[in-house]
Formats: C-alpha cells, sequence, structure tokens
C-alpha cells in the first residue's frame, strides 16, 4: 500500500477493552502488549483502539493525542467483537482489526486477526463450568471468520489444530514477555521490603503462589505437600482472586490442619505484585493446564527458583531453568520443595537459571512479533 511514493500507514483497531480491567492474565496482556505498540510509533500503522465507555476518563488521560481512541458500550466481549466492533470498524474505515479471543462476523473487506490466549477448555473441560464451555465455544465457531490467528505458545497451537480450530497454515505463535518492572530482591531498598512485610504480614520465608484460585491450579496438592517438607514452619503465600472453588480449598487446608502455615493474600496490586515474587523464598505453580504460564517467568526474573508441572505449555516456556514435578503427586511435590530448600548448589544454579532464561522475553518483543506478523501480511 502506497500513497504518494510513500507507504501508507494500515488503519489497525485493537480490541484494547481489557486495558484498564478484565480477567487478571488478560489485563495484563492486553496492557503490555498496547503500551508497546503505541511507544513503538510503528511507520507501517495507524493504531485505532476500541475501549469501553466506562474507561474513557482513564483512557484519554493515559494515552497520548496520536493514538485513536473508540468507545464502545460495555457488553460482553463475544457480542462486542461478533457485532459492534466490526460496525464501528466499517465506520471508521479500518483495514485490520486484531481480536480478542473472538473474532468478528462481518465484513468481508475487513481483515479480521484474533489473538486467542488459549483453548484449554477443549481438552480439559472439567475445569470449566457450563456456562463458561457454552461462552467459549463460540471461540472455535469465529475462528473460522478470521483471516489468521495468533496463540501464545506451540502447545496452544497444537490443540488449536487437534481440535480442528483452523489449519496450521493460519496459526502464527507469539510469545508473552516480561515486565521490565520484575526485578530481584537486591534492587529494591531495605524500608521499602520492610513496608511491604509489614503491610502483608508475610514471614521471614515463604513458598509462593500467585494466579487465580481454581480446581485447574491444582493448589490442593500443593497444600497437601506442605504437610510432607521436611521444613514444618515453612508458610504458603497464595496470591491472587479466590474463584468458586476456594471454599473446597479452605475445606482441605482445614482437613490438613495446615491454615496456621497458609496467608491469602486476595487480589495483589500489580505495584505489590513485583515485591511479593520478588521476596519469596520459592515459586510453586503445580497447575494441571496452561496455555503459557507466565507467573514462572515472573519469578524468575525476581531471581526466585521456580517449582512447575510437567504439563502442557510448562515445559516449552520454563525450558531448563524450572525445577519440573508431577501435578498428580503430592509427595514429589513435596520432594522437589525439599531439594530446593535444602541444597543451596541446586537453589543458586536455579535461581541463576531463572535469570537468563527469562531475559529471553519481553512485551517489546511481543508487541513487534504481533505488528510483523500483520505487517507482512497485509502491507505490499
Amino acid at each position: 500500500m502506497k500513497a504518494n511514493g510513500r507507504h501508507k500507514k494500515i488503519k489497525l483497531g485493537i480490541d484494547a477493552k481489557w486495558f484498564f480491567k478484565g480477567p487478571p492474565s488478560g489485563n495484563m496482556v492486553v496492557k503490555n502488549l498496547v503500551n508497546e505498540m503505541i511507544n513503538d510509533q510503528n511507520e507501517h500503522f495507524e493504531l485505532y483502539l476500541f475501549l469501553t465507555h466506562d474507561c474513557k476518563k482513564q483512557a484519554l488521560s493515559h494515552f497520548p493525542s496520536g493514538v485513536k481512541l473508540i468507545f464502545l458500550p460495555g457488553v460482553p466481549n463475544l457480542l462486542s467483537n461478533m457485532l459492534i466492533v466490526p460496525f464501528i470498524a466499517r465506520l471508521y474505515g479500518l483495514e485490520v482489526v486484531l481480536f480478542q479471543n473472538f473474532s468478528g462476523l462481518w465484513p468481508h473487506s475487513l481483515r479480521k486477526i484474533v489473538y486467542i490466549h488459549d483453548v484449554l477448555f477443549l481438552d480439559y473441560p472439567q475445569y470449566y463450568s457450563g456456562s463458561e464451555l457454552m461462552y467459549f465455544k463460540e471461540m472455535k465457531r469465529l475462528a473460522a471468520k478470521a483471516d489468521m490467528i495468533i496463540t501464545i505458545s506451540n502447545s496452544e497451537k497444537q490443540r488449536l489444530v487437534k481440535n480442528n480450530v483452523a489449519d496450521e497454515n493460519r496459526i502464527a505463535v507469539v510469545y508473552h514477555g516480561i515486565n521490565h518492572h520484575f526485578k530481584t530482591l537486591a534492587q529494591y531498598p531495605a524500608e521499602s521490603i520492610t513496608a511491604f512485610v509489614h503491610k502483608y504480614n508475610l514471614p521471614q520465608g515463604y513458598l509462593l503462589y500467585v494466579g487465580r484460585v481454581n480446581v485447574r491450579k491444582n493448589i490442593t496438592r500443593l497444600v497437601s505437600a506442605l504437610n510432607m517438607l521436611d521444613d514444618k514452619a515453612i508458610k504458603l503465600v497464595i496470591a491472587g482472586e479466590l474463584g468458586n472453588d476456594a471454599d473446597m480449598l479452605k475445606q482441605h487446608i482445614n482437613a490438613e490442619n495446615l491454615s496456621h502455615r497458609i496467608i491469602f493474600t486476595g487480589h495483589i496490586p500489580e505495584n505489590d505484585l513485583y515485591l511479593i515474587y520478588a521476596n519469596a523464598t520459592v515459586f510453586c505453580f503445580p497447575s494441571y493446564a496452561e496455555g503459557f504460564g507466565l507467573p514462572p517467568l515472573e519469578a524468575m526474573k525476581c531471581g526466585v527458583p521456580v517449582i512447575v508441572s510437567q504439563r502442557t505449555a510448562m515445559p516449552e516456556i520454563c525450558g531448563d531453568a524450572a525445577v519440573y514435578i508431577d501435578p498428580d503427586n503430592a509427595e514429589d511435590i513435596a520432594e522437589k520443595i525439599t531439594f530446593l530448600l535444602n541444597d543451596v548448589n541446586l537453589y543458586d544454579k536455579k535461581v541463576t537459571d531463572g535469570i537468563k532464561h527469562a531475559k529471553k522475553f519481553s512485551w517489546q518483543i511481543s508487541a513487534n512479533g504481533i505488528l510483523k506478523l500483520i505487517g507482512d501480511a497485509y502491507i505490499n
């Protein structure tokens, strides 16, 4: 596309409705990707961000004037992407739209790229409610309308192909990044650490889990492993939103007589998230299934050794830097944690390996990768 001998900028719409709110993982991804795309000032694209009306005040004060903002009614993401975003895209003369999870239905002239975070629900329906499965299944149907699908790991690409969501040649993989604010404990002033520990009433050393509290994350087995550790005093900090499965987890904690060794922080604001990682002794992520698994990488960047399940995308993403466990085996989880706590050389090696591995991931690389895919497909 050229105008007056120069490349004409493509009008690119980005579904950024999760920028200021939304599911914690989706919010983290969209916010970092959009910020990097804006900072890049790419010569090939004129950016239009789709946001919801209730975030208008925040958006106008946050984004630079050169970024076009389009405010939408606050309807479910599925309906908005299917019907409203394509209609508005046509009014603004957009040529390409990057959708989150659900592609638009029309028009044919609009290039539709759908960023599918994961389709774990297709292989692991037992971890989702009936209403969630009904909602998410539209992702597969609408993917047929997309010109390109971008997903977050080769593991997810294989799942998309296996479940006939799309042909392999329509799917590209772009890894997530790690925010540059994550850093090791040594980089914080002592008074900041002391104030933070006091704020959350944290012990001197602790095991850490960060993420949603639901069955798929397998926290009950991590709790059971706590009773099998050589260290009978170390506590487990669970940082994340308490979902519908929280009561079941708390019953399990009481049955194991471990309520005195478990700390629930609830949702952690982003500014506090960095330090709760960096101040941890070991990060534990015993999840049954992940499309990517960002928290282990964030922990690695903070200089904390990581224990993670040898399932789905996690070996692909964590490489040789993590210690792997069988998520079905509490004894194995306990054994691996004990190894790290008792073996100084292994502990230090995993800290070093993790910091080095985390350097491979950045949101700038992720954003540039997405823009390059779009540019290569649609810029002549």
